[in-house]
């Protein structure tokens, strides 16, 4: 190798194998083209995933309390992200039992979703397990602002969106309610949190005020049960002033798809506050009406005297007490409710279902603060009937 004709030779030859081999090549690609057609070597289309305003696979983190009413909101949140192609970190208050619903179905979530148990009277320990990856924090536990304040403070180290859940709880008004109505003052410890909301992260936040709610996995069924229970038991069911009020209750599944709305809409709801509940509005007679037909009963429904206290689970006042959903629906878009409480309480409906399963029908109801004394047309309608004093 050391005589220079030697290596030029060798040289040659090799660069001939290589121009045979690159000749080779370039034929297998030709006959490659032909097979799969004009536009496989084409560039990658872009992916038609739904994506957020914010990473095109977000990471939420839904901080929520021991309650099982928000407990089940959680849950069915979860799904609706994990849905949407975000992986979820659940942080969850650990003084929730975890053998009661719906803490008990976590496991029958999504391998996207992880569940993570952490005392929240812990600031350091929740603003720890919020981490500094999140692009969206749902705040589904606080109550009031040092509730908040850690959550709070892991969103602005992110640069998170901060979504709350709120409450219709806080307004002062009657009837139909819109987000303008007037709230009570002093303010509700959850009208405090959307202030500091307003004042710490300007533009990069959003409120949602649930009503009435009811679910397969919460263990809060007072509002639904209450019909049930007098309707199975032959029981008159003392109304405010003349049952025709509005009302509002929700399914936990579409109270979670109304705040999953947010994904993709976090500009238009940056700074907004949105009422969150069903589109499908019935009346306190409604529900009175559809109770008893489930059982096979009839629905002994007597007025009670409006603003009276008694054990109706709703308000009792003469205007009724509803979230009108039109903002969220133009905003953000939200479809509307996929259930019915009509017919989640029908003879044929999960919830009857469930009351029955329960045993809830049998044993002895306590009425004793029904106000069934102050209905004077209790007698007259239904004879001895509705007497039950």
């Amino acid at each position: 190798l050391r005589d220079p004709a030697a290596i030029r030779a060798a040289v040659a030859r090799i660069a001939t194998q290589l121009s045979a081999t690159t000749q080779i090549m370039r034929a297998a690609a030709v006959v490659l083209a032909l097979a799969l057609g004009a536009d496989c070597f084409a560039p990658a289309a872009p992916s038609t995933r739904a994506s957020t305003a914010l990473n095109a696979a977000g990471h939420a983190v839904i901080v929520q309390n021991k309650g099982g009413g928000h407990g089940e909101i959680g849950f069915h949140l979860a799904k609706n992200l994990a849905d949407k192609d975000l992986t979820v970190t659940i942080v969850q208050d650990s003084a929730a039992k975890k053998e009661a619903l719906p803490f008990s179905k976590y496991g029958e979530l999504p391998s996207s979703v992880n569940v993570e148990w952490v005392d929240t009277s812990d600031a350091s320990a929740v603003e720890a397990a919020c981490g500094d990856k999140a692009t969206h924090v749902f705040d589904n536990n606080s109550k009031k602002p040092g509730d908040a304040a850690p959550i709070i403070s892991a969103a602005k180290k992110s640069d998170a969106f901060y979504s709350f859940v709120s409450s219709a709880g806080m307004y002062a008004a009657k009837g139909m309610l819109k987000e303008e109505k007037k709230v009570k003052d002093p303010p509700t410890g959850q009208r405090e949190v959307e202030m500091a909301l307003e004042k710490e992260l300007p533009g990069r936040w959003t409120a949602f005020r649930p009503q009435y709610i009811y679910g397969p996995y919460t263990n809060k069924r007072d509002y639904l049960d209450w019909f049930l229970n007098r309707a199975a038991r032959d029981l008159p069911m003392p109304v405010p002033a003349d049952a025709q009020q509005p009302v509002s209750v929700t399914h936990c599944e579409d109270v979670a798809s109304l705040i999953g709305s947010v994904i993709g809409k976090e500009k238009e709801a940056g700074g907004e506050i949105f009422n969150c509940g069903t589109n499908k509005m019935c009346s306190y007679d409604d529900v009175c009406i559809a109770a008893a037909n489930a059982l096979g009963k009839e629905a002994l429904v007597t007025a009670l005297p409006p603003d009276t206290k008694s054990s109706f689970p709703f308000r009792p006042n003469a205007e009724g007490f509803a979230v009108r959903v039109r903002k969220v629906m133009s905003t953000l878009g939200w479809e509307g409710a996929q259930h019915n409480v009509l017919e989640d309480i029908s003879k044929d409906g999960f919830y009857t279902k469930d009351f029955l399963a329960l045993g809830l029908d049998k044993g002895d109801l306590d009425t004793s603060k029904d106000g069934l004394e102050l209905c004077q047309n209790l007698e007259q309608d239904y004879g001895t009937r509705g007497v039950h004093l």
